[in-house]
């Protein structure tokens, strides 16, 4: 009886591998973190158009991603809270800006960036004609405006601020002078921008030069008087180089007995009078000035003594042929003039003032009404 063997069965070292869904798992977190882009990129745009706040509608997720979200989620917040930060100073300088006394404007880049309200009726524009435009709109001209450059730059190298005078243009064409100060908004920084405090001292410039022209002038000729004579001539001496340089020394005639006639009003109108004939004769450099009393004196530079006495004797003629129409007649006066030469020879003012007058006392004594040329051998004057 044949009998069939039985297979042999050998055991298996190798260990059957279960079959998992990766591609299907993989698939369905790459669909999650799609959805969370999505959503994420949903919430940048609306952040642009500030539909919700900035700490509200934010993606969850899980790992890197989720890292990513709150990274961005805690910058936004911080940006949010910074420019909270920025528009409270924003508007606090708004409102100092608004209510400010005086004039202020921030400058950068030669433009104008912020300008209080008072700036603004200063200049007389609206803060919109002003806001991006060249600040060369308030200056007199491309040249007022590179010199003033140049002011500020020098004086920001050597001390940091500006503080000075300036004359500006409003609107409407008119000028004013201007107290500038300036400083850097941030120190040291000048691509920070500039803030300017600017105030109008038309009123206050025109009281100090009216101070100055008044020490320094009669106030009933309007001429210069004998303190800025001398100081002119003085000047005048100093400068001098071998140019010819004359003076004369001017006292009218008979005025007293005007005075004496019309009285002390009518003698005020002859002295106005008197100096506009005197100043008609003389050349637009020369000085003609009133002394005191019935005198007067000039300055004549660059001119030679031959064209001092022409000048001179159209004085004495000018004054001379001249009325005053005075009850129902006329008043008469005349000028006797005194001429000197300056030279090197005369050592101080007080020489030249002396000469002058010793030429003009002989004037007198020779009949008056006529004009003398000092020398060695004019007689000394008394006075």
């Amino acid at each position: 009886m044949e009998i069939t063997p039985t297979p042999e069965v050998t055991p298996s070292t190798v260990a059957t591998v279960p079959k998992f869904s990766t591609p299907i798992e993989t698939t369905h977190f790459q669909r999650a973190d799609d959805r969370t882009l999505e959503h994420l990129r949903t919430r940048v745009e609306q952040l642009k158009s500030d539909a919700l706040p900035v700490d509200q509608g934010w993606p969850h997720a899980r790992g890197r991603l989720g890292e990513l979200i709150d990274a961005l989620r805690e910058v936004t917040l911080a940006q949010q809270q910074r420019l909270r930060e920025s528009m409270t100073m924003v508007n606090q300088l708004r409102a100092i800006l608004s209510n400010a006394s005086v004039g202020i404007i921030i400058t950068r880049s030669g433009r104008f960036e912020l300008l209080g309200q008072h700036a603004c009726r200063m200049l007389g524009y609206n803060e919109d004609e002003l806001l991006g435009q060249s600040s060369r709109i308030i200056q007199q001209s491309d040249a007022a405006a590179n010199d003033f450059g140049d002011r500020v730059q020098t004086s920001f190298r050597d001390c940091g601020v500006f503080d000075g005078e300036h004359i500006l243009k409003r609107k409407d064409g008119s000028e004013f002078w201007a107290h500038l100060l300036a400083r850097g908004v941030v120190a040291g920084d000048p691509t920070g921008g500039t803030i300017w405090i600017v105030e109008d001292i038309s009123d206050a410039r025109a009281a100090r030069e009216q101070l100055t022209w008044s020490a320094t002038h009669d106030s009933l000729t309007l001429l210069p008087n004998r303190r800025e004579f001398e100081s002119r001539l003085g000047q005048a001496m100093n400068q001098f180089r071998g140019r010819h340089l004359c003076a004369m020394f001017i006292d009218l005639d008979h005025f007293k007995a005007v005075n004496d006639k019309a009285g002390h009003a009518v003698g005020d109108d002859v002295l106005r009078e008197v100096a506009h004939l005197l100043e008609a004769q003389m050349r637009q450099s020369d000085t003609v000035a009133r002394l005191g009393g019935d005198e007067f004196a000039a300055m004549l530079p660059g001119c030679s003594l031959s064209r001092a006495q022409q000048l001179a004797q159209q004085m004495v003629d000018a004054v001379q042929n001249w009325r005053l129409p005075h009850a129902g007649g006329s008043l008469q006066i005349g000028a006797s003039i005194g001429v000197v030469a300056v030279t090197p020879q005369m050592v101080d003012l007080a020489e030249v003032l002396h000469a002058a007058d010793t030429a003009c006392y002989a004037a007198k004594r020779g009949g008056r009404g006529c004009v003398v040329t000092h020398s060695a051998e004019t007689p000394a004057s008394p006075r």
